[in-house]
């Protein structure tokens, strides 16, 4: 009942009217948002994409040079069950076998559910700080670094890029746009 408190419930009210207030919108508005709207926010924030794909490529290069001087870091950062798992399939002669161990629908689901959460916690740790993010990303691309080199070091980084890259191009640059912009969220708690 104090004034400070009637005082930030009205203005909070009038935030909420203004945002919320009915406006009618023409459909060409969703053209205009993914031909402008859309493309001028990721330009804004081209100094946060940039730095979020320095982070991703650095650690990516970082797991290479650990998996590749030290083979067994893949079973720190995969567990060592999807190691094993992985060898079993190498020497059955199906190594992206992990793909092919479930129906379509059922691995495009688990595939998109796995993306999205990645996703989710780059942009969302930045209400933590840009160092959370950060954190995300580089975890992230250290795995991708010694996964593809883990499968280098057996003859087969071709036939892995192929497999990962085919639905990873997708999922990388999500995640790198996610965390560009839980950097910017996290900049602007800095």
């Amino acid at each position: 009942k104090s004034r400070i408190t009637l005082y930030l419930n009205n203005l909070a009210s009038a935030i909420h009217q203004n945002i919320s207030r009915n406006k009618r919108e023409r459909w060409s508005r969703i053209l205009t948002f993914w031909t402008q709207e859309v493309p001028q926010t990721i330009w804004d924030a081209r100094c946060e994409l940039r730095l979020s794909f320095i982070i991703f490529l650095v650690s990516a290069l970082v797991g290479m040079v650990s998996q590749w001087l030290d083979p067994e870091v893949s079973r720190l950062i995969l567990g060592n069950a999807y190691v094993d798992m992985t060898l079993e399939n190498i020497e059955n002669g199906n190594p992206m076998a992990v793909y092919d161990g479930s129906p379509e629908g059922m691995m495009f689901i688990g595939i998109t559910t796995n993306n999205i959460k990645v996703s989710f916690m780059a942009f969302a740790s930045g209400l933590l700080t840009s160092f959370a993010t950060g954190f995300v990303l580089f975890q992230n691309g250290i795995m991708i670094g010694a996964f593809q080199t883990f499968f280098a070091q057996h003859g087969l980084l071709w036939e892995s890029a192929l497999a990962i890259w085919l639905h990873g191009t997708i999922e990388i640059s999500a995640i790198i746009v996610a965390g560009a912009a839980g950097l910017a969220m996290g900049n602007g708690w800095l």
